[in-house]
């Protein structure tokens, strides 16, 4: 494919591919042609290539509504973007970063290794080494800025389900650098994140050919980077081919920035393992037909039957259990919800579910799953029992709060220990 057909590749397949729908934990909001993504933390601007200069006072808008949520924010400006709009975006408080080269390669058209293979290592993979992990983030910290900042990729790793990948060129034992890449939503195309090696560049990349393949059976086709210096060097040496620049302006809250911590995270890995390991030693938890009840937390307990998941039963138990569990803790507690062989999620639940805010993770109410909404010290909980099918809820201040509306919906409790 020659540069044109590579842009319009990158043009049609990773640029336009602006989030329609929230990624975890965060809110879209479409203004023009522009869509703004708010993470509580922080937010991005994106759009479709543009073909003119936007609007009046556009820009400014953006801005505006990052302010307000004292949300830094990232921009990136592509060399075939209205010339005005990186000085609009001056003129609204953003800054520009440095320059950098997209690079599009397919990966069936990369020059093969030069001399012995790297020994890249997946952290994805089973057999990972936890301690990789730090060393990474070393890695990361001393270069950059990077396209895909590593704490970003790293919040949402645990959903990536088989699309992303981080990994380390190992040398004597020990990682001497480091990458990380996703796939683009929908798309066969690898979009890296970071690289900290010119030298490793092409061997990292290499290593996410097979990205995405539980999706499709051959895995990704094409692979995209931002790049300059020595890495880009490397990469075009590989058998990319540069097809554009970009820039990334930054906007910066006045003031204290608001939130450190995403309203919503997703967990997985070491850390779920360690919750689950505590609620099958502790609490009893097991999950065949014949585990009943499968749960047997500490007291004060009560389980109340459950009808069954159609929306009409489902909503008012899940608008009683929300308002417990946001009654029962504080602004900035967190609270885990666990779902029995699937992603979980840590959250706050004072920043989820209400208007401008990401929606409330997960349900109270199982519907074929273990479904559980746990303190992050187990103090208190839910668990949903879909065999029963039932409905648990532990700990003084949660069942304080959740009683009378749960006895008034659902009847009196099956079981009851005070």
């Amino acid at each position: 494919m020659d540069t044109g057909g590579l842009l319009e590749l990158y043009e049609t397949r990773v640029r336009s591919q602006v989030p329609q729908l929230p990624p975890l934990g965060a809110v879209v909001c479409h203004d023009g042609p522009l869509v703004r993504t708010h993470y509580g933390t922080h937010g991005t601007v994106g759009h479709p290539p543009l073909t003119g200069p936007l609007p009046p006072g556009l820009v400014r808008r953006q801005a505006e509504a990052f302010a307000a949520r004292r949300e830094g924010a990232r921009w990136k400006v592509h060399g075939h973007d209205p010339a005005g709009l990186a000085g609009e975006l001056e003129a609204a408080g953003f800054e520009p970063g440095p320059e950098r080269s997209v690079l599009v390669a397919a990966f069936d058209g990369l020059a093969p290794p030069q001399g012995p293979p790297a020994d890249v290592r997946s952290l994805g993979a089973w057999e990972a080494d936890p301690a990789w992990w730090p060393r990474l983030r070393e890695l990361a910290a001393a270069c950059g800025p990077h396209p895909d900042p590593l704490e970003e990729f790293e919040t949402e790793a645990a959903w990536c389900g088989g699309r992303g990948d981080a990994a380390v060129v190992l040398a004597d034992g020990r990682p001497a650098a480091a990458g990380w890449a996703r796939v683009v939503p929908g798309t066969d195309v690898v979009a890296v994140g970071g690289l900290t090696s010119a030298p490793a560049a092409a061997d990292l990349v290499r290593s996410w050919r097979g990205l995405g393949a539980m999706y499709r059976y051959e895995g990704a086709r094409y692979c995209c980077a931002e790049a300059a210096g020595e890495t880009r060097t490397a990469l075009l040496a590989a058998g990319f081919t540069e097809v554009d620049t970009v820039r990334t302006f930054t906007l910066t809250p006045e003031g204290a920035p608001g939130a450190t911590t995403r309203p919503v995270l997703g967990f997985g890995g070491v850390r779920q393992n360690a919750v689950w390991d505590r609620l099958w030693g502790e609490f009893g938890f097991r999950t065949k037909v014949v585990d009943m009840p499968g749960f047997a937390p500490p007291a004060p307990c009560a389980t109340w039957p459950l009808g069954d998941p159609v929306e009409e039963h489902t909503r008012p138990v899940e608008r009683a259990v929300r308002r417990a569990l946001t009654a029962a803790t504080a602004p900035g507690d967190r609270l885990y919800w666990m779902d029995w062989q699937h992603p979980c999620s840590d959250f706050d639940p004072h920043r989820v579910g209400r208007p401008g805010q990401p929606p409330w993770p997960g349900w109270a109410f199982p519907n074929g799953d273990f479904y559980l909404y746990l303190d992050t010290e187990l103090r208190f909980g839910t668990f949903g029992h879909p065999w029963e099918p039932s409905l648990t809820v532990f700990g003084a201040p949660l069942l304080a709060a959740a009683e009378a509306d749960l006895t008034r919906l659902l009847g009196e409790p099956l079981r009851r220990r005070d």
